[in-house]
This record gives C-alpha cells, sequence and structure tokens, in this order.
C-alpha cells in the first residue's frame, strides 16, 4: 500500500536563500527613467507576490535587479511578476514602452555550484567516521555528475532563460544515524528516479546516515517548496518509511557566479 504524502507546506520549520539575478531587455527603444517612488512602489508590489528587491542596475537598453524569493514562489512567476508590474506602472503613467521577449533568470547563492559540489564530493571525507569499513561503503552513495549539469546551460523557453539550480538538504528525524546499507541504498537510488520522473537534472548527491545532499537542476514549473517536499514524500513512500525525515528541510539556489561577482 503507497506511503500518503506526510509533509506538506504548512512545515514550520523550512530553512532556506533564494536569491536571483533577473535582467530585461527593451524592445527597439530604451527603457525611461523611473523615480525612487516609483521602485519603492514596484517594490511593495513585489512584496505582495512574495520577493523582495534587494538592488538594481538600470542602463538604457535594460535591466538587471536582485531579488531575494520566498521557498513558494515559482520562477516562471518571479519573471511573470518583475516584468508584469513594471509593464504596468509604465502604463499607468502614460508611457509606451516595450519589453524584449529576451529575459533571463539566473539562481544565485553565497556559494557557486562548483564550490557546493566539491562541498559534497567530500562529505563522507569530512565526516571522519571511525568505522573506517563503513565509511568506505558509504562512499558508494556519493555521486558527482561533470560536464553541463553544473549550471552552465540554460532551461530555454519561449518567455526567456532560466539557471535554476538548488541545493537541497533533508535531516533523519531525531538526528538518528541509519547504518543499513541497503537501507541508504535505496535512497540513493529514489533520489535519482525522482529527478527522472518529474524532469529534474542531478549535479550532485550525497546520502549520510542522518541527512541528504542533493543538487539540481529543478523545473521551472516547480517552486522550491515543492521540489522539497517532493523529495521529502516520495523518499518516504519508495523506502515505505513514513516519517523518516525531520519535518523540515534547507533549501538554496546556487550557480555559475555567487553574490559578490553579480554584485562587481
Amino acid at each position: 500500500m503507497p506511503v500518503a504524502n506526510y509533509y506538506g507546506s504548512d512545515l514550520n520549520h523550512a530553512a532556506y536563500s533564494l536569491r536571483w539575478s533577473w535582467t530585461g531587455w527593451a524592445s527597439a527603444c530604451f527603457f525611461p527613467d523611473l523615480s525612487e517612488q516609483d521602485w519603492c512602489k514596484l517594490g511593495e508590489l513585489w512584496e505582495q507576490d512574495g520577493i523582495r528587491l534587494l538592488e538594481r542596475k538600470c542602463d538604457n537598453d535594460c535591466w538587471q535587479v536582485t531579488v531575494s524569493t520566498k521557498p513558494n514562489v515559482v520562477p516562471t512567476i518571479i519573471v511573470g511578476r518583475l516584468k508584469g508590474r513594471i509593464d504596468h506602472l509604465l502604463r499607468s503613467k502614460g508611457i509606451a514602452f516595450k519589453f524584449s521577449r529576451k529575459v533571463s533568470l539566473r539562481s544565485l547563492g553565497s556559494n557557486t555550484a562548483m564550490d557546493v559540489r566539491e562541498y559534497i564530493r567530500n562529505q563522507v571525507d569530512a565526516a571522519q567516521f571511525c568505522d573506517s569499513d563503513f565509511a568506505e561503503s558509504l562512499k558508494q552513495f556519493t555521486r558527482v555528475w561533470d560536464g553541463e549539469q553544473i549550471g552552465q546551460t540554460p532551461i530555454e523557453v519561449t518567455s526567456g532563460r532560466y539557471w535554476y539550480h538548488l541545493h537541497l538538504v533533508l535531516v533523519v528525524d531525531d538526528r538518528r544515524r541509519i547504518r543499513d546499507l541497503s537501507f541508504l541504498g535505496g535512497i540513493f537510488e529514489s533520489s535519482q528516479a525522482i529527478a527522472l520522473d518529474r524532469g529534474y537534472v542531478l549535479n550532485s548527491i550525497s546520502v549520510m546516515p542522518d541527512h541528504l545532499h542533493v543538487c539540481l537542476r529543478g523545473a521551472i514549473a516547480d517552486s522550491p517548496e515543492a521540489i522539497a517536499l517532493v523529495y521529502l514524500n516520495e523518499t518516504c513512500r519508495m523506502q515505505s518509511a513514513n516519517g523518516l525525515w525531520r519535518p523540515s528541510y534547507y533549501v538554496g539556489t546556487i550557480g555559475v557566479y555567487n553574490m559578490n561577482a553579480v554584485r562587481r
């Protein structure tokens, strides 16, 4: 009998750090000037969408903003709300302007995808297990994919290009340590099966006795929260282990560039 969804969006202890760089281009014209009052108004409206304006850089032919979001905000909604609210403001002021369809959204983090990938690669060695045989066996449940899966290639759709990469961490409930290699192997296999089924692209994965790291390129129709809940529930279902995880998660955006590089 399949395990029903045990975890929902009402989780009280979810932790997240979700930041993005959005770039919009003008179509055969220049961007108009907006006042500080206009930007404050836009910021207030975006807050209602779960999007917080952090910084902006406005040139004549393109605008760039960095934002943070709540975990239930879908990447396509970020693009739609940023572009749509600017459009509406300009129309309300009687300003004729048209955006290019060429829009980009990049996930960003304090660390790059490469940094996180190397951190995950070294999980077992860094843990310094006393049982060297167990540690050696555990290494089979860490895998890192090289090449194009580390954030270089965008998701291209008619509305623009998306770089959507996440680092997800789940913790075993009560932080108990699982030593059953067969069970840990099941989590390793099911985590890959989930990605295949949902259209995610794995960057790296490490199954540890008391937690799970997954780095992946998400599907732009899925919010970070939705991806976290899929992993919480589906790994339990596949292992017939309801309540395996602490009712929480950490999810953070990562990318080719970190926040410092973007700010420079």
